[in-house]
């Protein structure tokens, strides 16, 4: 595990204490929920921004080793550098609007909470984007110190994660992640999954992590070539565009 976090650390400075500092902040909030009983749709104010401290640390500490074999370093570093802004940004727009006690998302009620989802919006489509445009250059990176396996792992892996993210349009579009019911209402433990109605955010959460499952993929099963790679991404995108097209139909998936 030391191993590990020192890679981290040594690809991106940035990124790395960036998922620190997120990691610390779940600890943080976790120890607020104990303190602060508010609640806003049937769920504690601070659960939210809770888990978007523990899927921002996830993202922030999974690029480094992704990034390692990426030999463009000033390109690198400007992603980096502004993956931590957009996360920062998007982390504090959160944390703030939850300690008002107000929806950060789909809250278009009133002026300044306007403004906060149209802010985080524009920043996190940005930050996706440049995500997407790095997947598309890392086509140009050879298999030299790296296998054919993982480098199509880590390819398609980052644009699959930055199309699935870009499906977060969709829901701002609809204000809403739920499909055929209010947003709210039953929903699965932890994640609070409609479990009465289609809810896109299973599809978005599965297709941000293809960034983390189909590397992963790769390093379990120890394969060396290209092709099972990109069948095992193939599936799997098939799966998440399977699991989108039922929420849209606004069938719960469980």
């Amino acid at each position: 595990m030391k191993t590990i976090f020192k890679r981290i650390k040594t690809a991106s400075p940035a990124l790395y204490y960036c998922g620190i500092g997120h990691l610390v902040l779940m600890v943080l909030m976790l120890l607020i929920v104990l303190f602060d009983h508010r609640q806003l749709m049937g769920i504690n104010l601070w659960i939210k921004p809770m888990k978007f401290a523990i899927s921002i640390a996830i993202y922030c500490l999974t690029w480094p080793l992704l990034l390692q074999y990426f030999p463009f370093e000033r390109l690198k570093r400007r992603f980096a550098n502004f993956t931590v802004f957009a996360m920062t940004f998007e982390m504090v727009a959160i944390a703030t609007q939850a300690a008002r006690g107000e929806l950060s998302h789909y809250n278009v009620s009133g002026g300044y909470n306007a403004l906060v989802f149209a802010s985080m919006g524009i920043v996190i489509v940005s930050q996706t984007l440049f995500a997407l445009y790095m997947g598309i250059v890392y086509f140009k990176v050879k298999a030299v110190s790296i296998s054919p396996a993982l480098l199509w792992a880590i390819r398609l892996g980052i644009v699959m994660a930055a199309v699935f993210s870009l499906e977060g349009g969709i829901m701002a579009s609809r204000l809403a992640h739920t499909v055929g019911a209010a947003d709210g209402g039953p929903g699965i433990p932890l994640f609070n999954w409609s479990t009465i109605a289609g809810d896109l955010r299973i599809a978005h959460f599965m297709g941000l992590h293809a960034l983390q499952i189909v590397p992963l993929f790769v390093l379990l099963t120890k394969v060396k070539t290209a092709r099972p790679a990109i069948v095992f991404s193939v599936l799997y995108f098939v799966l998440i565009s399977l699991l989108f097209y039922n929420a849209m139909l606004g069938r719960p998936l469980f």
